[in-house]
């Protein structure tokens, strides 16, 4: 049996991992007002040196800026599109789990929050679709907690 992956070399994937620091800078400039590396750190329990990286990787796919002199921390305009994408695509995929796969709240959750980074737009078009046609408009309860791994 031959496989073949398919590469998407047009797209820029962001890790799991990332998605966590975006959600951590939008909060804490939300809650405070500001986001510092150190901030993040302590938000995720990761250490100073792993919000280095991943910083060098965010701002390299231009969805997080520094503001100097502060070092605070924003989200680009990218960086807001690329969050509410991936917290549409959540949405998505655990009405979805719920709705077809009849997983309980939290497995569906979990699961949703595994792959909804990389979860293609037309592909998010067609299971809404599906989910509103089986349930005629019906509102399904999702909910969040941005850190909960």
């Amino acid at each position: 049996m031959d496989i073949h992956r398919i590469k998407y070399n047009n797209l820029k994937y962001i890790t799991h991992s990332r998605v966590h620091y975006l959600w951590a800078i939008n909060e804490l400039n939300e809650w405070k007002g500001f986001a510092r590396a150190t901030d993040v750190a302590s938000l995720l329990g990761v250490t100073r040196s792993a919000v280095s990286i991943a910083l060098a990787q965010l701002k390299s796919l231009q969805l997080v800026e520094e503001i100097r002199p502060e070092r605070f921390l924003q989200l680009t305009p990218q960086g807001n599109k690329k969050l509410n994408d991936i917290d549409s695509n959540f949405i998505t995929l655990s009405r979805f789990f719920q709705s077809f796969l009849k997983l309980d709240e939290e497995t569906a959750t979990k699961q949703a929050c595994l792959i909804e980074h990389l979860l293609l737009e037309e592909v998010a078009e067609k299971m809404n679709q599906l989910i509103d046609t089986k349930f005629k408009g019906e509102k399904t309860t999702v909910l969040r907690d941005r850190f909960h791994d």
